[in-house]
């Protein structure tokens, strides 16, 4: 088991936004995590990567808990994440915003350098080779010198996307990435997606777009006011008379 949710809960005073959720997402695989708006999604991803702690539970990677470490000791064991809305930086160049993801891993040049974690002119070299490497995967490669500010949002989310994977994440959290996209871009997200397992990358993401799931993923967990309501495969999930009452609405074919 490549991701081990056990008994999660997260209590904001008297109001339970995740509680006694638990499943598992098995290395390799794409799995998804879907249900209404407020149903807990995007706080059991900061339990996750280390930016909420659980109230009760446990989150174990690979079999080593990581809840109640810090993001940046979550990032280090293996998990790389984007965001509802987008977190890159617009003053930088698409090259220069990967890089950043690079230096995660590499720990080293400019930032390396003032830490003393090794010679800049190596890490530097390694941090551009793998950004430009992701880039273009992304496709993005033809505009690695141009600034992030001027990306439309579809490619600001491949962006952010390639960013984290330059960290070279074995478990990659997904939050919205499809949102506001149209269907072109959804389909060249769809692609970069179903690379990453054949990569090492294990996946699992957030999405309102219930279709774009249920092509993509191989196992879809349902939350429904804080609370694990189904998890199952893509068929299961769309037959499932609890899943349909609480959230999809009509089959999806």
């Amino acid at each position: 088991m490549k991701l081990a949710i056990e008994d999660i809960g997260v209590r904001f005073g008297g109001l339970w936004a995740n509680r006694n959720v638990s499943f598992g997402v098995q290395e390799g695989s794409i799995s998804a995590l879907i249900g209404p708006n407020g149903a807990g999604k995007t706080t059991l991803f900061n339990v996750v990567s280390g930016f909420q702690a659980p109230t009760q539970g446990k989150v174990s990677l690979d079999g080593e808990v990581i809840s109640g470490l810090r993001p940046e000791k979550v990032a280090l064991r293996g998990i790389g994440r984007t965001f509802q809305l987008p977190e890159i930086c617009h003053d930088l160049t698409l090259l220069e915003n990967v890089m950043v993801g690079a230096y995660r891993h590499i720990r080293g040049g400019i930032f390396g350098q003032m830490l003393g974690l090794g010679p800049a002119a190596k890490t530097e070299r390694e941090a551009r080779e793998s950004a430009e490497s992701e880039l273009e995967r992304a496709g993005l490669a033809k505009q690695r010198n141009q600034s992030a500010r001027a990306l439309p949002l579809g490619q600001v989310r491949l962006l952010e996307i390639a960013r984290a994977l330059a960290s070279q994440p074995s478990l990659l959290l997904l939050d919205e990435s499809a949102s506001g996209l149209n269907a072109r871009e959804v389909e060249n997200l769809a692609h970069l997606i179903r690379q990453l397992p054949a990569r090492g990358v294990t996946v699992l993401l957030i999405e309102h777009n219930v279709r774009f799931v249920m092509q993509l993923a191989e196992q879809i967990a349902v939350l429904d006011h804080g609370q694990l309501l189904s998890v199952g495969t893509p068929a299961e999930i769309r037959n499932d008379e609890s899943v349909i009452t609480a959230y999809l609405g009509r089959r999806h074919h």
